[in-house]
């Protein structure tokens, strides 16, 4: 079975689950989904003591889109320099011949520097600091794919930082041969997906949501090609505790989507780690 019919497949399911979500959505709106039954339940959530900056109520709009990362990758490695590097399947891992000091408060501006450079990374002008998702050991660079972040390893370039803050090497995973499944579709609002948040029980009392943002998450993979779609990424640190967990909520259903600590599909409902 070739790609394009595969494509036309997976068109036709999200065309169908999409007509049934809105028929859903909007017959649920009349009963549970009106413009106060939003401010309604953050005002439990405040009971709750749940902590979070207000959210804005305004749709977004995002793109189903297939890539690989088998070959471009790889083509684009041979012409890395002052390194010695490996493939682990599709990850490039890399180790610098020297390696590189990252002063505290100096991050962004001195990895920006390595990472714009194209005999030190590949394709890194495809990529952005985020941080957001950088910690005190780990500095992310999330590539940028259909107009949004792709907060997801099969996007990303990971730094580690060592106790001395400095950097030796870093991974490499590299989104290729892009295409869109289909046309720009609105997504649901932030209010509408920390809500739904909390009608899931994922927000325990006494929970803070540190921050989100609006970002593409693998949603399956078929014959090598990943499928990518918008979701509201929160992020959440539980009452007495030192971490922060991601919850994922697909943009589009406003489902909760399970993810392991590597952006994968698993069973668990987070991914656990301990920010700046």
């Amino acid at each position: 079975m070739n790609f394009k019919r595969i494509q036309g497949i997976f068109l036709i399911i999200f065309i169908a689950i999409d007509v049934f979500l809105f028929v859903f959505y909007n017959r649920s709106s009349v009963t549970n989904s009106d413009s106060s039954s939003g401010s309604n339940i953050l005002e439990e959530m405040r009971k709750d003591q749940i902590s979070f900056n207000k959210p804005a109520n305004s749709a977004h709009e995002g793109f189903y889109f297939s890539a690989d990362n088998t070959t471009a990758l790889r083509q684009q490695a041979t012409g890395l320099q002052q390194q010695s590097y490996r493939f682990d399947g599709t990850e490039l891992v890399s180790e610098f011949k020297r390696t590189v000091t990252v002063p505290k408060g100096k991050t962004k501006k001195t990895l920006d520097k390595i990472v714009d450079n194209p005999v030190l990374v590949a394709f890194g002008d495809s990529y952005s600091y985020s941080k957001q998702l950088s910690t005190n050991t780990e500095v992310v660079y999330v590539q940028r794919v259909a107009s949004g972040p792709v907060y997801s390893k099969y996007g990303q370039i990971r730094f580690t930082l060592n106790s001395e803050r400095r950097v030796v090497g870093y991974s490499q995973n590299y989104l290729s041969d892009v295409k869109l499944l289909k046309e720009k579709t609105k997504t649901i609002s932030e209010e509408k997906a920390l809500t739904w948040l909390y009608q899931y029980n994922e927000l325990s009392n006494g929970a803070r949501v540190d921050w989100d943002n609006l970002a593409y998450t693998r949603l399956l993979t078929a014959r090598g090609q990943y499928v990518f779609i918008p979701t509201w990424v929160f992020a959440i640190r539980m009452s007495g505790s030192s971490t922060t967990i991601l919850k994922r909520v697909n943009a589009y259903t406003g489902e909760i989507i399970k993810t392991g600590s590597n952006n994968q599909s698993s069973n668990s409902n987070s991914e656990i780690f301990t920010i700046n």
